[in-house]
């Protein structure tokens, strides 16, 4: 999976119509926006990033920039899902990279990996096929699990 960038711009006060025109403007000509969700701007290219970042700093607007994971049209939100991601204004998913981890499990007994997901379930924020996300935090915990129950998993690193 290949990451995203989100490029946060403040919304501009007190600037008249016209600055808010040619902020929209120069965003269209420095990067190629794949999403949008509220003053959040999504870009494939980390370089396209980079630029909007500068010029949001120019003219003052710059609130934040985040590297995301997109997932899949098929992918499972739970219901914390919200507090590591959001849903974009296009209808598709991404979490916050900083704040999750995924795995997958390698290897196992079928009814030991049955027991096992039932466990994972209470810590999942989402599930994208074979790919399960959990706070960055769980990590220790979600491989006690998996040592409980005799299966392998395999971290996925960004």
């Amino acid at each position: 999976m290949n990451p995203v960038y989100g490029v946060e711009m403040k919304p501009p006060k007190g600037k008249l119509p016209g600055f808010t025109a040619q902020l929209v403007k120069k965003t269209a000509e420095l990067a190629t926006v794949i999403d949008r969700d509220k003053q959040l701007v999504i870009i494939s290219n980390k370089q396209e990033a980079r630029a909007l970042k500068d010029y949001y700093i120019s003219k003052g607007v710059y609130e934040e920039c985040y590297t995301l994971l997109p997932l899949s049209k098929v992918a499972t939100p739970t219901a914390i899902f919200t507090d590591y991601g959001f849903i974009s204004q296009n209808h598709d998913y991404y979490l916050y990279n900083n704040m999750v981890t995924s795995f997958s499990i390698k290897q196992g007994e079928e009814e030991e990996i049955k027991m096992a997901k039932l466990q994972f379930e209470e810590h999942l924020i989402a599930q994208d096929q074979n790919i399960f996300y959990i706070d960055q935090s769980y990590i220790e915990l979600v491989e006690g699990i998996a040592r409980a129950y005799g299966i392998q998993l395999k971290f996925m690193v960004e």
